[in-house]
Formats: C-alpha cells, sequence, structure tokens
C-alpha cells in the first residue's frame, strides 16, 4: 500500500504494440534497425518512414522471415503500386508470433491447456511529391492477443506520418518521421485501463560517397524523449575500499549516444552488398555486466539480381546463442529489371 504510484527503470512497458518497433526484413535488422532516411526500391523501408515509398518501387513483393528470439516468429510481406501524379501506394502485413505455451493456474499448476500469443499488423500506405520533397502517410491496424482463446486480445491503429529529401545526384538523403499517432481501440480485459501508443520522433540522413562504394546513415531516435537514462533521485551515495566517495558517471554522452543508430552499407559493384549497423541504446540496455562483446552491433549481406534481391541480416540481443537474431528477406520485381 506504501509503494510509490509508478516507478521505471527502463523506457519500455510504458505503452502498447512495443511489436511496431521490430525492423521487419533483414536489411533493416543489419544496419541498425531503423532508417527514415535510404529511398531506393526497398519496398520494407516503407514502415520506417512512408515518405521513401516511391515509383521505384512499383509491383514489387516484399517478403520476409525471422527467427527472432527463442521461439518467437515473425514475418512480413508488402507490395506497392505507382501512378502517373497520383501517387504510390503500399500494402502490408506483419506478424509476431510467440508460439505454444503450456497453461497454469495463479499457483504455477499446470492446466493442461496450451495458448498462443500473436500480433498482426495491416498496413495502407501512400505517397507523392512536391518538387525535391517527398510526403507520405501510412495507416495501421493491429490484432494483438496475449492468449490465442481467451478473452485478452485489444484492437488498435496507428498512423506515421513523414516527409524526406533526395539529391538530384542521389548521393543524399534525408527523413523525419512522426510514428504510431495512435490510440488502443478496445483492451486486453476489462480492468485494463486504456494504454498509449509508443508514439516516436525520428531524423536521418543517408549520405553515398561520390568516389567509394559506401553509403552510411545516422538515425536518430526517440526525439520526443529528451532523456533515456533512468537516474535514480534516492540513490545512496558509494564508497570505494578507501572509504572515497565514487563520484557519479557522466551520462551526458551516454544518453546523447543511446538517441543515435549508425548504419552502412559497401557497394561491391550492382549484384552485392555488405551492411552493418550499431544501435548503441540497444548495447546498453541489454548487455551483460560482465562482457557485451557484440550486443548492439548488427551485420548483414544482400545479393541483388535483374529481378530478385535476397538479403540476409543478423543482430545480437545479448552474449546468449538464444539472443542472435537471424532474419531473410526477398524482394521479386514482378516486371521489371532492377536499376540500381
Amino acid at each position: 500500500m506504501f509503494l510509490p504510484l509508478g516507478v521505471s527503470a527502463q523506457i519500455g512497458g510504458r505503452t502498447v504494440y512495443d511489436y511496431w518497433r521490430v525492423p521487419v526484413s533483414a536489411r533493416l535488422l543489419s544496419m541498425g534497425s531503423v532508417n527514415v532516411s535510404t529511398q531506393d526500391d526497398d519496398v520494407s523501408f516503407v514502415t520506417q518512414n512512408p515518405a521513401l515509398l516511391n515509383d521505384s518501387m512499383h509491383r514489387k513483393v516484399a517478403v520476409s522471415f525471422c527467427n527472432y528470439l527463442a521461439d518467437i516468429r515473425h514475418g512480413y510481406a508488402a507490395t506497392s503500386l505507382s501512378f502517373d501524379k497520383a501517387g504510390s501506394f503500399y500494402a502490408g502485413i506483419a506478424s509476431l508470433g510467440s508460439g505454444d505455451m503450456q497453461g497454469a493456474d495463479v499457483y504455477g499448476n499446470p492446466t493442461g491447456n496450451t495458448f498462443a500469443a500473436r500480433d498482426v499488423t495491416w498496413s495502407l500506405g501512400y505517397a507523392n511529391a512536391y518538387k525535391s520533397i517527398r510526403y507520405g502517410a501510412a495507416l495501421k491496424f493491429i490484432s494483438s492477443n496475449l492468449a490465442t482463446g481467451y478473452s485478452a486480445g485489444s484492437f488498435g491503429m496507428a498512423t506515421d506520418v513523414g516527409a524526406s529529401y533526395r539529391s538530384k545526384n542521389q548521393l543524399f538523403g534525408a527523413g523525419l518521421v512522426f510514428k504510431n499517432v495512435g490510440a488502443q481501440l478496445s483492451r486486453y480485459t476489462p480492468t485494463q485501463q486504456n494504454a498509449p501508443t509508443p508514439f516516436e520522433i525520428q531524423a536521418g540522413i543517408t549520405n553515398k560517397l561520390k568516389y567509394m562504394p559506401l553509403r552510411f546513415s545516422v538515425q536518430l531516435v526517440q526525439l520526443n524523449r529528451p532523456r533515456l537514462i533512468y537516474k535514480d533521485p534516492n540513490a545512496a551515495q558509494e564508497y570505494d575500499l578507501a572509504g572515497n566517495p565514487i563520484k557519479a558517471e557522466n551520462t551526458f554522452a551516454d544518453n546523447t549516444l543511446r538517441h543515435v543508430v549508425f548504419g552502412g552499407e559497401f557497394l561491391f559493384g550492382k549484384g552485392f552488398r555488405i551492411r552493418g549497423g550499431y544501435n548503441h541504446m540497444r548495447r546498453m540496455e541489454l548487455r551483460p555486466v560482465e562482457r557485451a562483446l557484440l550486443t548492439g552491433f548488427s551485420l548483414g549481406m544482400g545479393i541483388r539480381t535483374k529481378r530478385l534481391d535476397f538479403d540476409y541480416g543478423y543482430g545480437s540481443f545479448g552474449t546468449n546463442a538464444a539472443l542472435l537474431v537471424h532474419q531473410f528477406s526477398l524482394i521479386l520485381n514482378i516486371d521489371g529489371v532492377n536499376k540500381e
């Protein structure tokens, strides 16, 4: 009864439908999981910023599969159509399933029943251009079930609104997006209070070096939340073995870097690409105390043919083998030839 009404040590757990933060493709995973400024023909990037939707994605179909964490399975499929003057249109579906779990009562005794948790998101998007600026919006509907076969289900909707720019020489790009502006329309249980959606402001730049086969990006996340590190105002002063007070760490640099995601691609001709990324917030929140190793880092590769792209992404969410994520994606060009 005397506990405070609200405490928080991490930035998670405050919103519903955090599944929307999961990268939907191998290319996104390998570049740090966030990219709102790279404007090319990759349909999956529309989930990052709807203003990246353009006519080079016309009649392309993207599919992706990921063995996310433990027995969690993640899938995604999308396509796009473009029309002269009318603009570009997008439709996609993504799902996250945890597999079967054994039911138990409040005392932990098995009930003999099995259940599953699953989130499914349907998306519709539109984008057009005004001179060198593209603008776009996407509407998302989600059906979230914490226990399939029970009443613990919720329905919600949200929209993403963004803008993007690409230079005439196609070497530089920039983007800004307001993500997940929406609401929980139905609650998981009658006693649950309506929770907010994971609203976030993101911005980024992408630049390809003119005389080197390197394209790099810098993305800014959680711009609507300046402070991402929890600071306990009631923490007791700590002392070393000599009795000297231990100075608190300077968290300014750490907090600043938690807003930044780095990604890059080496372009070996038109057919092969090597990718990498670094997500500092992921590293600091998920690394073990003893050793961090590659936590927060990601790698990947892409093979590009005239009609088909194959991408592989690897992300480290910890040092345990169960926390290593592998994702595979395909993009099929139905009636054309890849230009880039």
